[in-house]
């Protein structure tokens, strides 16, 4: 009996971290270098691959069908609620930003505002304390108002994360809270298969997400300082600005809760905890962050299009059509890392956040976040251990492209 694919029925979001292990394992053993998923996209999982295909500086691969959802227009067209929200809120469709932007000068005006050596999102090493000191703020502010036990970090980190991006982006703290939820629209949208309700109301989240980006860009004239007015500074077109901002926040949440929870699974469930004890230590929480960003990412997969069939420079061919580049699974790659396993192996550097001009502009910003909620989190429960979920588990829902994990600690 042939063995199955190693993602043929579950995502990343679903497993373990040991499971996770196992099966990305079982993936670099695979004979072939891709696998048309059920899903229409064709995964890619080898390091170079991987790094091409994000690169995507040939003319037969693009990015411009980076940010479709995944069941695609006509699933929502037919969806009677979706295509009211959709009419509503999104017609025109959106303008391209950086992820899917492929006119390269706009594309390098607005990723340079965003993380050039004076972008929006750039941590530069001489401020990069005083924004610790400001992260270490919001994760005070995202603890319960009351010591309980046992405390929700899944909940508590989607809260950190929306209150700094919510900030960072500009908007005001009375839409902070609803961060996580047009977050969560647009990252279901693009990594699972939805219908029905679920897709009428993330489409409905989606186009609140650009209502509110929409108003932020329309009243930075009114403001001196903010991510819209640096983006209208820098001469970035209103409905280019729009996007960016709405992008930005839709990324940035689950990015770096995610990258929390599956990273906590594994700092808190390995028999001797060795890296968990790590954080007690000021060059052993970077350390240990680095490592979980590698091989425990919120954001596991990305999308690209190849226009024609292609041949990349390993030899693997690929047809026509959507693809599914695999960042989590490349930074594993045993022919790119010594021992992936190993918290200071050596190896190419990690794609968690893409590569070449498409790199991803808040990567700075997001590894410092998943550092500093990792280092806080230590300090005040340093002897935290799992608890059980019990009896009746919650199934977390297949996802293509972002993943997490459910958390609870005493």
């Amino acid at each position: 009996m042939a063995a199955e694919f190693p993602f043929a029925q579950l995502t990343p979001n679903q497993l373990s971290y040991s499971e996770r292990d196992e099966r990305y394992r079982r993936l670099h053993a695979w004979p072939e270098p891709s696998y048309d998923h059920d899903s229409g996209l064709r995964m890619v999982w080898r390091y170079d691959d991987v790094r091409e295909l994000l690169e995507a500086s040939a003319p037969e691969i693009s990015n411009a069908r980076s940010l479709q959802p995944l069941v695609g227009f006509g699933r929502i067209a037919v969806n009677p609620r979706a295509v009211g929200h959709l009419c509503r809120h999104l017609l025109p469709l959106p303008a391209k930003a950086t992820a899917d932007l492929t006119n390269d000068a706009l594309h390098q005006r607005v990723w340079a505002a965003m993380a050039g050596p004076t972008g929006y999102f750039t941590v530069p090493a001489h401020t990069r304390s005083e924004r610790a000191e400001s992260l270490a703020e919001h994760f005070r502010q995202s603890l319960p108002a009351a010591a309980t036990e046992p405390l929700d970090v899944t909940a508590m980190s989607i809260t950190y994360a929306s209150r700094i991006i919510g900030e960072t982006v500009g908007l005001p703290p009375r839409d902070w809270s609803a961060v996580a939820d047009w977050s969560g629209a647009q990252s279901g949208l693009l990594g699972r298969w939805m219908r029905g309700r679920e897709l009428a109301d993330a489409v409905g989240a989606l186009g609140r997400l650009f209502t509110v980006s929409g108003m932020a860009v329309a009243h930075s004239r009114q403001h001196v300082t903010g991510f819209p007015r640096h983006l209208r500074a820098a001469g970035i077109p209103p409905r280019v600005a729009v996007s960016a901002v709405a992008n930005s926040l839709a990324a940035g949440v689950h990015t770096i809760s995610g990258t929390i929870q599956q990273g906590l699974l594994r700092l808190l469930g390995e028999p001797d905890r060795q890296w968990w004890k790590l954080l007690g230590e000021p060059a052993g929480v970077t350390r240990v962050a680095a490592k979980i960003l590698q091989l425990d990412p919120g954001l596991v997969g990305w999308k690209r299009y190849v226009v024609r069939p292609i041949a990349l420079r390993s030899g693997t061919t690929l047809p026509r059509g959507p693809v599914l580049v695999l960042m989590a699974a490349a930074n594993r790659d045993p022919m790119a890392f010594a021992d992936p396993l190993g918290l200071d192996s050596t190896g190419k550097a990690p794609l968690t956040f893409g590569f070449g001009r498409h790199i991803c502009p808040g990567r700075q910003l997001a590894q410092l976040a998943v550092e500093v909620f990792l280092r806080e989190l230590h300090s005040r429960a340093p002897h935290a251990q799992l608890v059980s979920p019990g009896q009746s588990p919650r199934i977390r829902p297949a996802d293509l492209l972002f993943s997490g994990a459910d958390i609870v600690i005493r």
